[in-house]
């Protein structure tokens, strides 16, 4: 029984990559796309120690980039139950090729790029016994966030779009539940990283987004807390400002361009109700009951057990979530719009966003569920229309806590649906807004090329005090 219990489990095991490796056979099995070139996808694999698993899937992905003169880049790190062989696979093709079809790209002739970091979220293929692996899989995603590799890898794809010759460069960076977990930890140590004479680097990527992380939030109040101390925010501009006087060129960053948003579900169980069970209970077994008292991010003063953050995810803590998207009533369709699939997409896409509101046409159904079995995807393949749209209009408030360059953003249910729900119509018509807020166009209709961010020298401590009393 013993021998018959080692064999289902290890036949229950998931294949281990890498699933894209190139070989002297297919050179560039690591990239593919469609036959007329209007995007590039690349895969680049990671191990369970944070070890690339192929050292050429990263050079042929950083060769595509250097290849493009106009450069739109999506790096996507996977969460739980997904590797680079699952649907999530096929789901963010598909993304990349709705993006690469707007007119706005098209005309102005972008080179739209695909990047897939995965690694082993999925342990087990077994239905049920799949569902035991979340706290080891977390454990994996932690590893990885917290070795060189990723980070280096991350950093080189972004510089690859900024070469000198690049008449348009974007670098957008994503990631969802375990995969938000490597994102952030990753980006969060460069976001704050800072030379000899105080300055902070800035970082080559220009937008960060992570989909429900499913990691407890000590690093993100930390986070904040850094931010806080470095900015403060001007109503009379709508920006975060340093703190220190006459600190140096991008000391001030325009409110709708924050270094890292984060995205949550407000019915997404897996990190709302059992992330906090989980870890009280891992917490129970590792006898880990004494706690730090910490301050709160922007909270004057006041401080509560550092328990609190390490039970709690970034987007389920009352103490971190500093804006929630509010809906503003039905809606039409705008007139002219190209696309026949999520409509709403480019309607927050093609135009610069005001007031923070944007549209959503879709009921959030799961419609999108039909597509996308398993990793393969059919770019010549194209997805009716569902013919039951629902305009609407919403608008991300700051909600109040700390008002940093940092969005920890409440969801409505209609936009993202759950745990899972980062691809639907509406979340992906919403992050179509969150990217023009990003990259606003300029008077002839163009994405106008982003600047690096300089996070600002430490401020006066003395001149810091005296913000923190007004």
């Amino acid at each position: 029984m013993a021998r018959l219990a080692l064999a289902m489990l290890l036949v229950s095991c998931a294949s281990y990559g890498p699933y894209h490796a190139n070989t002297a056979a297919e050179p560039l099995k690591s990239i593919r796309g469609p036959s007329d070139g209007r995007y590039k996808f690349a895969f680049i694999e990671f191990g369970d120690q944070g070890s690339a698993l192929d050292t050429s899937q990263r050079a042929a992905a950083i060769n595509v980039i250097r290849q493009a003169q106009r450069p739109l880049l999506f790096v996507y790190i996977h969460g739980w139950m997904n590797n680079a062989n699952s649907g999530d696979v096929c789901r963010f093709e598909h993304f990349i090729d709705m993006v690469s079809r707007l007119p706005e790209v098209t005309h102005g002739k972008i080179n739209v790029i695909g990047v897939y970091i995965g690694w082993r979220g999925k342990d087990l293929s077994v239905p049920g016994l799949d569902l035991l692996t979340v706290w080891n899989r977390k454990l994996a995603g932690g590893e990885v966030a917290a070795q060189n590799s990723c980070l280096a890898t991350i950093n080189e794809l972004a510089l690859a779009a900024r070469e000198p010759g690049k008449q348009v460069h974007h670098c957008v960076l994503m990631g969802h539940s375990f995969g938000g977990l490597v994102l952030s930890n990753t980006i969060s140590h460069s976001i704050l990283d800072a030379s000899s004479t105080g300055a902070r680097n800035a970082s080559p990527w220009d937008m960060a987004v992570a989909f429900n992380p499913a990691d407890n939030s000590i690093g993100t109040r930390q986070l904040l807390s850094e931010l806080d101390y470095l900015y403060k925010y001007d109503r009379t501009r709508g920006a975060y400002v340093g703190r220190n006087p006459g600190a140096e060129e991008g000391a001030v960053m325009k409110e709708d361009r924050p270094l890292l948003i984060v995205l949550q579900s407000e019915n997404d169980r897996a990190t709302g109700k059992f992330f906090p069970i989980g870890q009280g209970l891992a917490n129970t077994v590792n006898l880990h009951y004494h706690w730090d008292t910490v301050p709160v991010p922007g909270g004057n003063g006041e401080k509560v057990s550092e328990g609190e953050f390490e039970t709690h995810t970034p987007g389920n803590d009352k103490y971190l979530v500093n804006f929630k998207v509010m809906p503003l009533g039905e809606a039409t369709a705008p007139s002219g719009l190209k696309t026949d699939e999520n409509r709403a997409f480019e309607a927050n896409i093609r135009q610069n966003v005001r007031g923070r509101t944007f549209f959503t046409s879709e009921k959030n159904n799961g419609h999108e569920k039909q597509f996308c079995r398993g990793p393969d995807y059919n770019p010549d393949e194209t997805r009716p229309p569902t013919g039951k749209e629902d305009w609407r209009r919403w608008e991300f408030v700051y909600s109040g806590n700390a008002r940093v360059p940092c969005w920890i953003v409440r969801v409505p249910k209609d936009i993202i649906w759950g745990h899972g729900g980062l691809w639907s119509d509406n979340s992906v018509a919403m992050f179509g807004a969150l990217y023009r807020m990003h990259f606003p166009l300029n008077a002839e209709g163009l994405a106008t090329s982003s600047q690096p961010v300089r996070v600002p020298k430490a401020p006066d401590t003395q001149k810091l005090s005296q913000d923190k009393l007004h």
